[in-house]
C-alpha cells in the first residue's frame, strides 16, 4: 500500500509545541509516511536548539535546513528568508509530498510556502485568518494563505475572515487552537526540577514589534521597570525572545537584568510542558506572545499583555491590554495579584478533542484530495 506522504515544516519552538499532539496521530498513522522539515531557530544553539525536543518525541526529521540567524536589522531577516526559499526550492525539487503542513507567520515559513507552492506541493495552513497589526506577520500570515489550498483556524471569525480573502468555505474548517487543548496535558517528566512548586511568581515573554518605530530596547527598559517594583516579594522567569529582528537587542539587555537580581530567572528556551507548567503555576504572563492570548486563558493565569504585537485577535476577559509604559505595567501587575484567586471562565480558542479533529480533518484531505488549481472565491453581496 502507498502511503500519503506528510510534512510538517517548522523553523520555532512555538510552532512545534502547538501542533505536538496533532502530528503524532499524523505519525502513528499506518497510511502515512510522515516527516517533519526545520529550520530558522530550533537548529541554532543561541535560541536553544529545540529541534532536540522534536527527536525526543520521537519524529523523524526529513530535513535540517541550517542558516546562522543574524537579527540585527530587516535586511538580515530578508536575507535569511532568501536564502531559506533557495534551500527549500531545491529540496522540493527532489523531494515531493502529497501534504505539507505549515503554521501561522514566521518569515522562514513565508519563504518554504513559496518553496512548496512553486513546486505544486499541496499546502494545508493552520492558524489563518487571524489579525497582528504590530509585526511583519500580519501580511505574511495572509499571503500564506493565498498558497494553501486547505486551511484550520482557531475561531468562526477567522474562518470567515480566510474565506473573504478569496477561499472557497468548503476548504476551510474551524477546529479551535491546538495549544488551548495541549497545554491542559502536562507531562511532568519534561518539567525541569527548579520549576516544581513554583509560586508566586511571574512568566514574561517579549518579542519584537516589528513594525513599531519605537526601540525594542526602549520598549523592555519599560517592562523591566515596571517589574523591579516586585521582585522583593515574587519570582520573574523570563523565557528568550523569538528570531526576530532586534530579538539579540531584548535577550541581551534581560540576561543583564536576570543576572542583577536574586528573583529572577533566564531561559533561552524551554520544553513545551516546562514552559506550560511555569504560566499554570504563575500568576501572570507578561509580554506579547501569542501564547498569552491562546493558550495562557487554558491554564487558568491572567495575561498582560504589553503593545499592539497581538491587537486584532480575539481575546479572553482575563487578558489585560496595556502600553508599552513602566505606569500602565505597573497598574497591570497589581490588578492580577489582587485578582489572582478569581477563576477564568471564557476560553474563545479552547475546542474539546482539536488534537483528534485535526487529525481526523488531515485524513479526509488526504483520502479525498485531487490535485487543485486554486481558483478565487468570490462572496456574493
Amino acid at each position: 500500500m502507498n502511503k500519503y506522504r506528510v510534512a510538517f515544516a517548522t523553523g520555532s519552538r512555538a510552532d512545534y509545541g502547538i501542533v505536538r499532539n496533532y502530528i503524532a496521530k499524523l505519525n502513528a498513522d499506518t497510511e502515512v509516511d510522515f516527516c517533519v522539515l526545520t529550520t530558522g531557530a530550533l537548529l541554532i544553539s543561541q535560541f536553544g536548539s529545540a529541534v532536540n525536543v522534536i527527536e525526543q518525541d520521537g519524529f523523524r526529521i526529513d530535513y535540517r535546513n541550517v542558516i546562522p540567524q543574524k537579527m540585527g536589522s530587516l535586511h538580515d531577516t530578508c536575507h535569511i528568508m532568501a536564502r531559506t526559499l533557495d534551500d527549500f526550492s531545491l529540496f522540493f525539487s527532489e523531494h515531493k509530498y502529497d501534504l505539507l503542513i505549515i503554521l501561522g507567520d514566521r518569515y522562514e515559513i513565508y519563504s518554504v510556502s513559496i518553496a512548496a507552492a512553486m513546486h505544486r506541493i499541496p499546502i494545508l495552513h493552520l492558524h489563518g485568518g487571524e489579525l497582528t497589526v504590530a509585526n511583519y506577520d500580519e501580511f505574511i500570515r495572509h499571503s500564506i494563505t493565498k498558497m494553501a489550498t486547505w486551511h484550520i483556524t482557531s475561531t468562526e471569525e477567522y474562518r470567515n475572515r480566510v474565506i473573504q480573502l478569496g477561499e472557497k468555505p468548503e476548504n476551510v474548517y474551524y477546529l479551535g487552537a491546538l495549544g488551548a487543548e495541549n497545554c491542559m496535558h502536562i507531562n511532568m517528566k519534561n518539567v525541569l526540577a527548579e520549576l516544581h512548586g513554583l509560586y508566586n511568581s511571574f512568566v514574561v515573554l517579549f518579542h519584537p514589534e516589528t513594525l513599531n518605530s519605537v526601540s525594542p530596547l526602549e520598549q523592555v527598559e519599560e517592562i523591566l521597570e515596571a517589574i523591579e517594583s516586585y521582585i522583593k516579594n515574587y519570582k520573574f522567569i523570563f523565557i528568550g525572545s523569538n528570531a526576530d529582528t532586534y530579538a539579540d537587542l531584548i535577550t541581551c539587555r534581560v540576561k543583564e537584568f536576570c543576572n542583577a537580581h536574586i528573583n529572577c530567572f533566564f531561559y533561552t528556551n524551554l520544553h513545551p510542558d516546562s514552559y506550560h507548567y511555569a504560566v499554570q503555576q504563575s500568576i501572570a504572563l507578561i509580554g506579547n506572545s501569542s501564547s498569552g492570548i491562546i493558550e495562557v486563558p487554558s491554564l487558568g493565569s491572567y495575561t498582560i499583555n504589553i503593545g499592539d504585537r497581538q491587537t486584532g485577535r480575539v481575546k479572553s476577559s482575563s487578558i489585560l491590554d496595556v502600553r508599552c509604559n513602566a505606569t500602565a505595567i505597573n497598574g497591570a501587575i497589581q490588578y492580577v495579584i489582587e485578582h489572582k484567586d478569581t477563576p477564568i471562565i471564557d476560553t474563545p480558542y479552547y475546542k474539546k478533542n482539536s488534537a483528534e479533529l485535526y487529525y481526523q480533518t488531515t485524513m479526509n484531505i488526504l483520502r479525498s484530495s485531487k490535485q487543485q488549481y486554486k481558483e478565487f472565491y468570490d462572496i456574493k453581496f
